[in-house]
């Protein structure tokens, strides 16, 4: 484990994920795609996911608040660690945040909160000479109890207070980050935005690329007509993937497979164009992959750079599907490939460009054996990296968790509870480190649309319930991957005995 996220020094974990949504020019035009509704409120909530990165003294800072069952689990499982949250959904005595509010970057949201209780403390100081300014207050005058609208489940004064000598860890580095800085730190030294917007676009890594004198596929276009110009060439010899400077996945990338698919797509991009846009995409050849992987990476403020996991990804078509670490042979195939010479000067550029913190690269392996060593750079915590925090936990008993998720539906009064007790039941749920099993990850990314539908009913401003959207991550722990599936189809009849549908 990281030294700097070991827990010697106890630290802040929290952070929006998405954050390339946050990070994209909103000057550059858009691909078309299909919104779903449902989608942003459950990638709001995965920041519930990062409590692998937490230690027994660390604080994992949410944006809603993790069901108290899951937590009192995870616990018992290994996994220590404090809580705060902005949120509590399910207290109806508080309002529910408007659908602009509920959305601001978590650091936004943090900041807000840090400021309000620094101004309550300074009034309660200048009301009791006995204080010193900075001092803890105690528990019993606290902000927290003076101001009933702060919502927290530990003493505000502590957690804002006693983090001048903390560790903020974040899961990526957002405009609204400096503000939070600002009003809860000094806190530890992290890299500026412009650089971490600059390393993780698609230009950057396509660019590196030729830094380093390895093969490059992609093809920058700069407007609609450059576009139609590389793509019609690279049509020429088969399907090409058009890719937005920061689309994830499943976002923001599209296959395009025909000059009529071409044409419709530039036309769509001439109209925004027109309004005043700009265009700019990366075109590569659509290559006949066989395996998708990540590597996961420290890079120390040194330059200093440390190797942490290789992951396998599971993925459907475009899309990300699910995280497991990779074997020994993996491994072994890829140093004889020569893939770690790659990364160690891939990463000897981006600490010189001034990149620090956790780096992830997505990398595949192609029918014909070849080795694509960099698709993209993730500068940011990812999937496979809390993945591979969560086999820290599963490695000491020599077990090997799969990290994937499930979309689902909701029936009417579905509980998260109810969940985990028919996972209990079904003795599918782990409950002791060492033993195979599912382990839920997340809360609220299962329950955020069903509990604002039932609240904006409730309300009256919403009408018609339907079945709200949810995504239940889980870790599964089985002897092999044979194991593993099993354990995920049992999962799969426990949820449909609860009425839920499941959509992959």
């Amino acid at each position: 484990m990281l030294s700097s996220e070991a827990g010697v020094i106890p630290k802040t974990v929290m952070g929006t994920f998405d954050p390339e949504t946050r990070w994209r020019d909103p000057d550059l035009a858009r691909l078309p795609a299909m919104p779903d509704k449902d989608r942003e409120s459950i990638v709001l909530c995965m920041d519930e996911l990062l409590f692998p990165f937490c230690g027994p003294d660390d604080v994992l800072y949410s944006r809603c608040k993790i069901d108290p069952a899951l937590h009192e689990y995870l616990n018992g499982l290994g996994f220590s660690f404090r809580t705060r949250y902005h949120y509590d959904l399910n207290d109806e005595k508080e309002p529910l945040p408007g659908p602009d509010v509920f959305k601001r970057c978590m650091f936004r949201l943090a900041a807000d909160q840090a400021q309000l209780l620094k101004s309550a403390n300074r009034v309660l100081q200048a009301s009791s000479s006995g204080y010193p300014e900075g001092a803890l207050l105690p528990e019993s005058i606290s902000p927290v109890n003076a101001a009933g609208d702060l919502r927290q489940s530990q003493s505000p004064g502590k957690a804002v207070f006693t983090c001048a000598a903390k560790i903020l860890s974040p899961y990526a580095i957002t405009a609204d980050t400096e503000a939070y800085l600002h009003a809860a730190g000094p806190l530890g030294p992290l890299p500026d935005l412009e650089t971490v917007i600059r390393v993780n676009s698609k230009m950057y890594s396509n660019r590196l690329l030729v830094r380093i004198g390895e093969k490059c596929y992609g093809t920058e276009a700069n407007s609609a007509a450059e576009m139609e110009a590389a793509g019609s060439a690279l049509l020429k010899r088969g399907p090409y993937l058009l890719k937005d400077p920061f689309g994830v996945s499943g976002k923001g990338n599209l296959l395009i497979d025909s000059e009529a698919m071409q044409r419709r797509i530039a036309e769509h991009l001439y109209k925004q164009e027109g309004s005043g846009l700009r265009s700019q995409f990366l075109l590569e050849p659509l290559l006949m992959k066989e395996t998708d992987f990540s590597s996961h990476w420290f890079i120390r403020e040194s330059g200093e750079t440390e190797f942490i996991s290789v992951q396998r990804m599971i993925n459907h078509q475009q899309n990300y599907g699910g995280s497991i670490k990779a074997d020994e042979a993996f491994i072994l195939l890829l140093e004889n490939a020569g893939y770690f010479s790659v990364l160690e000067k891939a990463l000897r550029l981006l600490a010189e460009d001034g990149y620090h913190g956790f780096v992830c690269f997505d990398s595949m392996i192609l029918e014909d054996g070849g080795v694509v060593s960099i698709v993209e750079i993730n500068a940011r915590k990812s999937m496979g990296l809390i993945n591979a925090f969560l086999d820290k936990c599963w490695e000491t008993y020599g077990l090997t968790g799969w990290l994937t998720f499930l979309s689902l539906g909701l029936p009417e009064d579905f509980a998260f509870g109810r969940l985990l007790q028919a996972l209990h039941e079904s003795r599918l749920l782990l409950t002791a480190p060492g033993g195979y099993g599912i382990v839920p990850l997340s809360s609220n990314t299962v329950m955020v649309n069903e509990i604002l539908t039932r609240r904006r009913i409730a309300e009256g401003t919403q009408n018609k319930r339907g079945m709200p959207k949810g995504r239940l991550y889980i870790s599964v722990v089985g002897r092999d991957d044979g194991h593993r599936s099993k354990l995920v189809e049992s999962l799969r009849q426990v949820l449909a005995d609860l009425s839920v549908k499941v959509y992959n």
